[in-house]
């Protein structure tokens, strides 16, 4: 029983930490109940009973008012501990004491000369060693707690149910456990401080907080130097063995070909088959021999732009013929260079006999399988054999490669895919390493440095920051557009009126008759059309020299170009509109899982890896990298003659703005991703479309750079 009660003590103890000197007090009861219901599981009856035992000290332990419970509860105890702990009447000492013993505690170890001293129940003051942690549960037991036991639990190593505590992360506003927050002190101190004050209360010494902060998040390397939670071990042997390698594509040839009659190429020249070299020892699923044969031989029109159109078994998502192009790139890094020169050139000859034999389709998107995409193959291939040898070692061997399906990535050895997979990996590679051992591999693939990070709009603001400021809410912005819109047409109805009428009010008639809109309509502003019409009116009567709607214009420009700014900054400056921006981009430019060791990237002939990040940005540290990014607002831009440039239609021509990135030892900023903001029917629409693409002039080249610098030469 008294096992029981010193689980009640410690658990309570760490819920509330120095708040356990006042037991009775508000924050005391919260805890003890939290922890009688969340940890204990005790019946609402039972909770009742202890938790009023101890704020209102009854003298029995009665189940209803006027009926005893027939427990004898002595002088110097509660109902609680007359049930639970029956020998505490022969301990001196009043367990509801409201003496401060804390403060009286710190007050007798003044004393000096090693003077001993009385505690307020006559015992005598316990001496130095022996187990102070039981006897400080002891009088937790008693209500109360002594400045001794506080600094001895200090001392103690921090306990479990501490660290998996969760709090809000006041930077991204997300819950985190404490002993999460504790490994953020350099990448994020206004969290790190949240855990270290949670503790500091719980009375965890300063040292035990240092120590679980410097070992926090500082994972052993696996073996294909991945640092995280995931489970990268493989079952060891030759996946090209398995059934689901040797399995067959369905439906069958006969069936395929019933299905794509109306897209077939063209004959001649005959259907393209693979090298008989590459088609009999795969170390790929051979089902995608057939796939990419299907696949060359068809036109992306209707159905066949579509992964199903060739399998009734699950396949990757994208365009097909990027589908395509990361079918050649995992199928050609598996191959010899001998093999994948045959396999590349074999591909181009038929492209080329196709072309010439059918002009009509000598545009490249009416094929599948196209030259551009053979050469980025080409390109990520020698890319990630550089890589991985310069990663593993010479002699590295790739002994399997697959797509990013279940089935495949099993069959290659890693258990509970769901969960162990890579974010945004688009092929896998089974390693032999020259010592033997066999590892995972995962590569996301790009056709080249032309990344589309994002393209969204401002409606993922809201999402990103639940209390999204008015200066960058969209509906905000439009509310007030179409008011100010709908109060200058209604103010200058009878000039608006006639200036449609007359002739240069012609543009204004002809929109409103293909919108079907009238003017007394569009004053109802409820629609984009209506807007339309309104803003239209102000924009055209602006142009003719109206100095009113050039105001109302003014301030439409001045809105939108501030909207803009705004929104930009806030992807670096607020953290949580910064902590959305990188999870939605993570797919594209997925920086963390490399920064981890779980990706790399084949960006074209590129590799962007742990050790190209380190040249690129001085660091493969994501929380160091995700602390220096920086924005650029648009900026209007300057002329030679130092005049500001607009352009025809009178728009002030803007830069584009970006995110950069800031290098911590010269402070120079170079940009990373251009941003694009820009409202979606200027004026009147009230959306804004929000895009993120790498940028080329800065970025892309400090890649190629980084590329050279690391492996050499193309």
């Amino acid at each position: 029983m008294s096992n029981f009660l010193d689980d009640i003590t410690r658990l309570w103890w760490i819920e509330v930490g120095v708040e356990l000197k006042n037991p009775t007090s508000e924050a005391s009861i919260k805890g003890l109940k939290k922890v009688l219901r969340e940890d204990l599981e005790l019946d609402n009856d039972v909770i009742t009973y202890i938790v009023e035992s101890i704020a209102n000290r009854p003298s029995n332990f009665s189940l209803k008012v006027g009926k005893s419970s027939g427990i004898d509860v002595g002088s110097k105890q509660t109902a609680v501990s007359a049930q639970l702990h029956p020998n505490w009447e022969e301990e001196e000492g009043d367990i509801y004491q409201t003496v401060d013993l804390a403060e009286e505690e710190d007050e007798k170890d003044t004393k000096k000369n090693g003077e001993e001293s009385k505690d307020d129940s006559g015992d005598d003051t316990r001496p130095e060693t022996g187990d102070d942690k039981k006897a400080a549960e002891k009088d937790i037991q008693k209500q109360s707690l002594t400045a001794l036991e506080k600094e001895k639990l200090k001392k103690e190593a921090i306990d479990d149910k501490l660290l998996k505590t969760k709090l809000t992360n006041p930077t991204t506003g997300n819950k985190n456990q404490v002993s999460t927050l504790l490994g953020k002190k350099k990448s994020d101190p206004a969290a790190y401080k949240v855990g270290k004050d949670f503790l500091g209360d719980k009375g965890v010494s300063d040292d035990e907080i240092e120590k679980q902060s410097d070992s926090d998040n500082k994972k052993e390397p696996q073996s294909n130097g991945y640092v995280g939670d995931k489970d990268k071990s493989l079952k060891q042997g030759d996946p090209s063995k398995t059934e689901e390698y040797q399995r067959e594509l369905p439906p069958d040839d006969k069936e395929f070909a019933d299905r794509n009659k109306k897209f077939a190429n063209p004959i001649p020249p005959e259907p393209y088959k693979l090298p008989e070299d590459i088609v009999k020892n795969p170390k790929f699923p051979k089902k995608y021999l057939t796939a990419l044969e299907r696949m060359a031989n068809t036109q992306p029109k209707g159905n066949a732009t579509k992964w199903q159109h060739f399998s009734d078994i699950p396949g990757g998502a994208g365009q097909v013929s990027a589908q395509a192009g990361e079918l050649m790139t995992m199928m050609g890094a598996s191959m010899s260079d001998k093999e994948f020169e045959s396999f590349s050139n074999s591909l181009l000859e038929h492209e080329k006999a196709l072309i010439e034999k059918n002009p009509s389709m000598k545009k490249e998107g009416s094929r599948i399988v196209t030259k551009s995409w053979i050469e980025a193959t080409k390109q990520s291939r020698k890319a990630i054999r550089d890589r991985i040898t310069d990663q593993y070692g010479e002699g590295t061997e790739i002994i399997a490669t697959a797509w990013d399906t279940k089935s495949d990535v099993e069959a290659m050895g890693l258990s509970d895919y769901e969960k162990n997979k890579g974010f945004s990996t688009d092929m896998y590679m089974k390693v032999r390493k020259p010592d033997g051992t066999e590892v995972m591999d995962e590569v996301s693939l790009k056709k080249s440095t032309k990344v589309n990070f994002l393209n969204s709009g401002a409606g993922s603001f809201e999402k990103w920051d639940a209390n999204l400021p008015d200066e960058i809410n969209q509906n905000v912005y439009r509310d007030k557009a179409r008011a100010r819109n709908i109060d200058f047409v209604k103010n200058n109805k009878k000039e608006v009126e006639d200036f449609i009428k007359s002739d240069k009010g012609e543009p204004i008639r002809k929109l409103m008759e293909s919108k079907g809109v009238t003017l007394e309509e569009a004053l109802e502003g409820n629609s984009r059309n209506k807007q339309n019409v309104l803003y239209s009116s102000i924009k055209e009567m602006a142009k003719n020299g109206n100095k009113d709607a050039q105001a109302i214009k003014d301030i439409d420009d001045n809105n939108h170009n501030e909207f803009c700014k705004k929104s930009v900054e806030a992807i670096v400056d607020n953290p949580k509109m910064k902590a959305g921006m990188l999870e939605d981009i993570r797919n594209e430019f997925p920086l963390k899982a490399v920064s981890d060791g779980e990706e790399t990237m084949a960006i074209g002939p590129n590799s962007l890896d742990k050790k190209t990040m380190e040249k690129i940005f001085g660091t493969s540290d994501y929380e160091k990298l995700k602390e220096n990014l920086v924005a650029e607002p648009p900026r209007q831009l300057i002329g030679k003659d130092g005049k500001p440039v607009f352009d025809v239609n009178g728009e002030p021509k803007m830069s584009n703005p970006f995110i950069g990135y800031k290098i911590e030892a010269s402070g120079e900023v170079f940009a990373v991703a251009d941003i694009k903001v820009r409202e979606d029917g200027r004026g009147y629409g009230g959306q804004f479309k929000f895009e993120m693409t790498l940028n080329q002039k800065s970025f892309a080249k400090r890649l190629e750079q980084a590329q050279k610098d690391v492996y050499g030469e193309k």
